[in-house]
């Protein structure tokens, strides 16, 4: 993603843009790209910067105090609608004399933007309308809630663009048993009559969720924190006694995630909560504040606080001691923005769906088709292959392989069309004790990448050999062994597939349970004492390959996107499940297998691989299998990516 800004405050590195001519189409050609032509609406106010997205540029308008939006020239190649976030003030949190006191709440969150949500789990609005008559949309920054001589908070500004209004945030309470409702609720606070639970509030639909309750009475004093745009403020409770009997502090919390300005930023975060003799709680994700420690006697000391962070928001942090002093709620923030031209080239081939990132032509392959080149001469290609995903076993097995991976740099590609073949995800059959099948290959140019193995079956069943190998079921099975070759490119082998885990037990000894799928990054997990295996990990798809705007791959570790290739999770009845792709997943499409306690039969289903990654599927636990509630986890189908220089 790339960006230039007309004013100081530069969000990305510069397009490198050159004025070539046009009056209302600026033709501007561009360093590590083809031409970009600006065919966009005309507007101004704000801070404005401008972004690509794959092939599509995009401008920004970031308002952090009050102005206008001024429309000169709504004339577009792309329409007349502009998409927003509207964010509120945040409420501020009280202080408190010897208790809890809650968290502000977070300002309403108001969002167009197609595939982000708004708050309070709401999915995008409808994108505005604009027009240059009357050309001019009053903007409106709300203000975070500020201090007050109450033993509470105060509730946010609202913030307005044009006919698009957001809530201020609620303010978070202390000894006032009145619930702060607001965008977002704030928290309740300790309050403890009429009843010892004082209620947070409510938060306003399609904008945040509510804040938490407060708990009393005396010792436990603690009090909710502050809902934020993106989940609710949580509850004060007793879970961490302290010397005076005190009660543990809650997180606010969390806001919302947008890229609307070229930056994936969370916004609209809950204040934390404090409690009697506790540490205070943290500030929600996206700018909430957090909360004063509370001290471990009764002295007013000085215990830190903190506010919402300004133009996001967040909630401010509630206050242990010290009367004269709460945090504030951080100030809204209004950002517009809409699209302005596209960065095109030539295509040197046909075949699959076509972009252009990063200076480079993409092809991307998620179903049978030619690759056909149309140059006239030999293609220099980067390429990346993974075969369907295998399926997972049947009770108490093993979770299934990822499909074998190839990534090979610069293999020469000649003239003329080249079949491609997309592996599918192995299935099962239906019955009692249905079987999971091996995925099938994914081919193209004479590479081959393999079908992911099936995970086994009980009683002892061994994970199937593939790209990379199933886990062995319960009782002992053995792993699958990885059977991706070592493809022959200019600077060595591009193949990589990993075994699968071996199931547990001996006989009729626990734990009876399978093991995790092999993934194209790792080896799954072997089946323990007291859990089944998890899927092996994946790995991330190359760089030149992340366009943003493509969809392709699943979540990684820590949020990351582009991961494909992760095994499939072993399942029982009597032992968590395990997860696809790893502890803490699932990641690289890798499907969940089943575990716990045995359920009703229609509710026991293993997760199936991710299409498009070459996931393993998840292997089911027990029960019948069969057509109309399959409960083994199919593989994820396989992928085909090329790239060439455009």
């Amino acid at each position: 993603m790339a960006g230039r800004s007309s004013q100081a405050d530069n969000r990305g590195s510069s397009l490198f843009g050159l004025l070539v001519s046009g009056k209302g189409r600026q033709f501007h050609t561009y360093r590590d790209a083809a031409t970009f032509t600006e065919s966009g609406m005309s507007a101004s106010g704000g801070v404005i910067s401008d972004y690509t997205v794959g092939d599509a540029v995009y401008r920004a308008h970031t308002f952090t105090s009050s102005g206008t939006f001024d429309v000169s020239d709504e004339t577009s190649d792309f329409g007349s609608t502009v998409e927003y976030v509207v964010v509120a003030g945040g409420g501020s949190g009280p202080h408190d004399n010897g208790g809890g006191a809650g968290g502000g709440g977070a300002g309403g969150y108001r969002s167009s933007v197609v595939g982000e949500n708004s708050g309070g789990g709401a999915s995008a609005e409808t994108a505005l309308t604009v027009s240059s008559s009357p050309g001019s949309y009053t903007v409106t920054i709300g203000g975070g809630g500020s201090s007050s001589s109450e033993n509470r908070g105060n509730a946010g500004s609202p913030s307005v663009f044009g006919p698009i209004t957001s809530t201020g945030g609620g303010y978070g309470n202390c000894d006032d048993p009145t619930p702060g409702p607001g965008g977002s609720g704030g928290g309740g606070g300790e309050f403890t009559s009429p009843v010892p639970r004082a209620t947070g509030g409510t938060g306003t639909p399609g904008q945040g969720y509510p804040g938490g309750d407060g708990l009393g009475p005396s010792p436990f004093n603690a009090a909710g924190a502050g809902g934020g745009a993106g989940g609710s403020g949580g509850n004060g409770n007793s879970a961490a006694p302290s010397p005076e009997g005190g009660a543990a502090a809650r997180t606010g919390g969390i806001g919302v995630q947008s890229s609307i300005d070229g930056t994936a930023t969370y916004r609209a975060g809950g204040g934390g909560s404090s409690g009697n003799g506790q540490t205070g709680g943290n500030g929600g994700l996206g700018g909430g504040g957090g909360a004063g420690q509370g001290a471990p006697d009764s002295s007013d000391s000085p215990n830190g606080y903190a506010s919402g962070t300004i133009n996001t928001g967040g909630g401010g942090g509630g206050r242990y001691q010290a009367p004269t002093d709460r945090a504030h709620g951080g100030s809204g923030v209004v950002i517009v923005r809409y699209r302005i031209g596209t960065i095109g080239g030539t295509a040197k081939a046909t075949g699959g769906s076509i972009s252009f990132f990063g200076g480079k032509t993409i092809h991307s392959f998620v179903g049978s088709g030619d690759f056909n080149n149309t140059s006239g001469g030999n293609l220099s290609c980067d390429v990346v292959m993974i075969g369907g995903g295998g399926g997972g076993g049947h009770n108490e097995g093993g979770g299934g392989g990822a499909g074998g991976y190839i990534f090979q740099p610069g293999r020469t590609v000649g003239t003329g069309p080249h079949g491609i073949i997309i592996g599918a995800g192995g299935r099962n059959l239906a019955g009692s004790g249905g079987d999971g099948f091996n995925g099938t290959d994914t081919t193209f140019d004479g590479l081959t990448a393999k079908g992911g193995g099936a995970g086994g079956n009980w009683p002892a069943g061994a994970g199937d050999p593939g790209g990379c190998g199933g886990g062995g079921a319960s009782n002992s099975g053995g792993a699958g062994p990885a059977s991706q070759p070592g493809q022959s490119g200019d600077s060595g082998t591009y193949g990589f597939g990993n075994a699968g885990g071996a199931g547990g037990g001996n006989g009729s000894s626990p734990p009876y349970a399978g093991g995790g799928g092999g993934g194209i990054g790792g080896a799954g997990g072997a089946a323990a004492s007291d859990a089944n295996g998890h899927g092996g990990i994946g790995k991330q798809i190359p760089t030149v390959f992340q366009d943003p705007t493509s969809g392709v791959g699943a979540p990684g570790p820590g949020g990351t996107k582009y991961w494909i290739g992760g095994g499939g999770g072993g399942g029982s009845t009597s032992q968590p499940p395990g997860i696809g792709g790893g502890s803490g997943g699932p990641y690289a499409g890798g499907g969940n297998g089943t575990g716990g306690s045995p359920q009703p039969e229609p509710t026991i289903l293993a997760s199936r691989g991710t299409q498009n990654t070459g996931g393993g599927g998840g292997s089911h636990g027990a029960g019948t299998n069969n057509a109309t509630t399959p409960r083994i986890g199919h593989g994820g189908s396989g992928l085909v990516l090329i790239a060439y220089p455009t």
